[in-house]
């Protein structure tokens, strides 16, 4: 179950322990560290509990380490020697303290370092999904748009096929009207010629 806490990979957790995956695998199996598997087949890691099992290891180490050549004490008044100063394994423990601090200020850089890029991932993810949507956008605007135009297009042509046949119906219409002038005109004519006949007629009694 997902705490919150900060996880790690079995690298980082290797690296923060100083020991190779194949140990911390044999740590894993014995109980002494809890993990998780991931969907990959990999191991997912406590960030804490690695820190603690490190500061466990580096007590076991030191407690593990033989210390030989003691110096003796100087002898008394007495006679008697006085109790063996063990002023080397003094140096050798504070020598291994302080290595261990080195490690572990180079092991919680390299978390941090991990951790950064983690952020900086995420924060790539968040801008590259930003583009996404926003190309997807562009694309829809790009298509509507295109569909807009081919409307525009299709009703242009339709507007100038109307056209087109209104001009011609305009056309027929001004030769019809000419062709209803010359026959009107004709027809006047000959009536004006009946009618000259007419009176003629009537005139000279024809």
């Amino acid at each position: 179950m997902d705490t919150g806490e900060e996880r790690i990979g079995l690298g980082a957790a290797a690296a923060i322990l100083g020991r190779t995956q194949g140990v911390v695998r044999r740590y894993v199996e014995e109980g002494r560290l809890n993990a998780q598997e991931t969907p990959e087949g990999g191991h997912s890691f406590v960030l804490s509990d690695v820190e603690a099992l490190a500061r466990e290891l580096g007590a076991e180490d030191a407690e593990d380490e033989v210390f030989e050549g003691e110096v003796m004490g100087d002898e008394g008044e007495s006679g008697s020697r006085l109790p063996a100063v063990p002023f080397e394994r003094y140096e050798r423990l504070l020598q291994r303290g302080q290595d261990y601090k080195t490690r572990l200020e180079e092991r919680n850089r390299q978390v941090e370092e991990i951790r950064a890029e983690r952020d900086a991932a995420r924060v790539e993810m968040d801008r590259l999904w930003s583009e996404i949507e926003r190309l997807n956008l562009v694309e829809f605007q790009r298509e509507l748009q295109e569909r807009t135009i081919s409307t525009l297009e299709e009703e242009k042509s339709r507007l100038e096929t109307e056209r087109e046949n209104l001009n011609r119906q305009h056309v027929e219409l001004v030769e019809e009207k000419s062709s209803l002038v010359e026959e009107r005109t004709r027809l006047e004519a000959e009536l004006k010629i009946l009618k000259s006949r007419g009176f003629f007629a009537r005139l000279f009694g024809g």
